[in-house]
């Protein structure tokens, strides 16, 4: 299996009937050392589709059969059915990015979008499905998004525990997360201080607490 340590074994399709959006979004792709193909229209895309594909960048609205169409046909195929597929398209609509991802794209960018975007999220589905290793580091409770240029310290959002813990509970709001997190930290004594808030935030556990004053 193809890891980012030899990304020309990386096999993309480019589908879009936009000859300078194919050549674009190729251009930057290549520029990662993928193996490109192009097509321009849902035939010719259903022609090169085949068990060697890594993942197709797909447009919605092409001649002959349409985006749509050839996503649903690749899923049908045993040697296509699991390549993943990220939408391109100039539809805006809620309806229909819903109905891309049902009928089986595992993302979906509306025009315009920067080729860098693009880009990114290719590397994330290709991480999500297997076929390149994470690039995502964890060191000491910081996270590291070495694609992106960024870190962040995880919290958990008051929402985020709400729906985790409670679920489809009634009549349970935010004010009860701060309610028990309060009860759990009595009940921790000297270990409430590895609980942590975060202000507008939430919560995080944290290993090695800060002092009060550092955290200011």
């Amino acid at each position: 299996m193809p890891t980012p340590s030899d990304p020309a074994e990386i096999n993309v399709l480019v589908v879009d009937d936009e000859e300078d959006v194919v050549e674009v979004v190729s251009h930057f792709l290549e520029e990662e050392s993928y193996n490109v193909q192009k097509a321009y229209d849902g035939h010719e895309a259903l022609d090169k589709a085949n068990a060697d594909l890594d993942i197709i960048v797909l447009d919605i609205m092409l001649p002959g059969p349409d985006g749509y169409e050839v996503c649903e046909k690749l899923r049908s195929r045993v040697e296509t059915e699991t390549i993943p597929i990220i939408f391109l398209s100039a539809k805006t609509e809620d309806e229909d990015q819903v109905k891309g991802l049902m009928i089986g794209a595992d993302d979906y960018l509306t025009k315009p979008v920067s080729p860098q975007v693009i880009v990114a999220h290719v590397k994330a589905v290709l991480r999500r499905s297997g076929v390149a290793e994470s690039n995502i580091q964890e060191v000491k409770g910081l996270t590291i998004y070495e694609d992106e240029y960024r870190a962040e310290r995880k919290a958990f959002t008051r929402q985020q525990l709400l729906e985790t813990i409670w679920k489809d509970a009634m009549m349970v709001t935010e004010r009860t997360v701060d309610a028990h997190i309060k009860n759990l930290r009595e009940k921790l004594n000297d270990f409430a201080q590895h609980i942590q808030t975060v202000r507008g935030v939430g919560y995080r556990f944290v290993e090695e607490p800060e002092p009060e004053e550092e955290r200011q």
